[in-house]
């Protein structure tokens, strides 16, 4: 059994020396992960060999932000949307169109992505005042349906490149100032560790790890943004008609602004989700952005926590490892018994399952629960 830690006072230095080493921890994480898997890592597990790359990583800083995207909609505020996917797969577009037609760079075309989806969750939030529960979820899944049609359209499929997708033009390449061989460096002098890293990058990798960090920044500004206006006024109204929307309204919050305004925030969130894919990509296809990502983004919802931020982390991993690796696993664990077949999402599902009857509030809630055991805080006294 781990060791428990002492409890600690909130607020207290020792529980912000903890804080401080846990973040020190991630970020050490965070720089070090791309450096270890830059040529692709492929361990064998219970005889089973699978395989962990830089892209597959850098695919999931994209899932997180999206079923983040979708958190704010239907874990704080309680709207039942299953067509998020509609939301990404614009923002994905819109990238592509800027990027290839007008030449902007990828970080640039955000500031037409972020109010342009904006708007258009606001205006997609006022008809859904009317409806609720599941006739809303019914109208947003079919929203998510009609997004490959509108793009095979033969009006539009010269930009969007219709049924064929749109490959774009633009390649993120690693500038001359970007410190890669000084940290490549720095991480060699750590014991234990340096000696995982590969001396020299080449030209692809050192652009895989440029791509990596340049997601990940983008990643923690969405998150921190979303936390601040989450742990403010607008966070506060939002738990406030998902838990009891009667009360809520009696105590003078506007349902109808912050319900649309829940839908703008959260649309988007997913527009910045779609230029981070196509970021990744450099390819978007009408049938990435379908039926299968408006599932998978509820499925990591659930599977990583409703109503957290954290659950967005552990959302974007699962629904973008948990297929990856079951579709490796030839042999049962433990066993000679053969495995055939499409089975990822099969797993993915089981996973739901069990996930759904051992932790009912997703991976986050259990972290949080073993957290408190092996690490606990004790709230601040009154007047301390």
């Amino acid at each position: 059994m781990a060791a428990k830690l002492g409890v600690v006072a909130a607020g207290s230095r020792a529980h912000r020396r903890r804080q401080i080493i846990g973040w020190a921890l991630f970020a050490l994480v965070v720089v070090l992960i791309p450096f270890l898997i830059a040529d692709t890592y492929s361990p064998t597990i219970f005889g089973n060999r699978y395989t962990v790359g830089l892209g597959n990583l850098s695919q999931a800083i994209g899932l997180m932000v999206a079923v983040l995207g979708l958190n704010i909609a239907t874990g704080y505020s309680g709207q039942l949307s299953l067509g998020h996917s509609f939301f990404v797969g614009s923002g994905a577009y819109l990238t592509a169109v800027l990027v290839n037609e007008f030449h902007w760079s990828y970080v640039s075309t955000l500031g037409v992505v972020v109010p342009g989806l904006f708007v258009f969750g606001v205006l997609f939030g006022v008809p859904a005042l009317r409806i609720q529960g599941l006739y809303l979820g019914l109208l947003t899944f079919a929203v998510a349906a009609v997004f490959p049609s509108i793009i095979r359209l033969d009006n539009v499929a010269d930009r969007t490149g219709g049924s064929n997708g749109l490959l774009i033009d633009s390649d993120l390449v690693a500038p001359t100032w970007a410190p890669i061989e000084k940290v490549t460096e720095w991480l060699h002098a750590i014991p234990g560790v340096g000696s995982r890293v590969p001396d020299g990058l080449t030209g692809r990798q050192e652009e895989a790890v440029y791509k990596y960090f340049l997601l990940m920044i983008v990643a923690l500004v969405c998150f921190w943004l979303v936390r601040n206006i989450l742990a403010g006024r607008v966070g506060r109204a939002l738990v406030a008609i998902r838990d009891n929307p009667l009360g809520a309204a009696a105590n003078g919050v506007n349902l109808a602004a912050y319900k649309t305004l829940s839908f703008g925030i959260s649309a988007a969130v997913g527009g910045v989700a779609g230029t981070m894919l196509a970021m990744h990509s450099g390819f978007v296809g009408p049938d990435e952005f379908g039926f299968s990502m408006a599932i998978l983004l509820i499925v990591g919802l659930i599977v990583g926590g409703s109503g957290t931020l954290h659950g967005a982390v552990v959302g974007g991993l699962a629904i973008q490892f948990v297929p990856h690796w079951s579709s490796q696993t030839q042999t049962l664990p433990g066993t000679d018994v053969a495995l055939e077949g499409p089975y990822g999402t099969a797993i993915l599902g089981g996973l739901l399952i069990v996930i759904i009857f051992a932790l009912p509030g997703g991976g986050a809630h259990g972290f949080r629960k073993v957290k408190s055991r092996l690490m606990p805080v004790a709230p601040q006294p009154p007047g301390g």
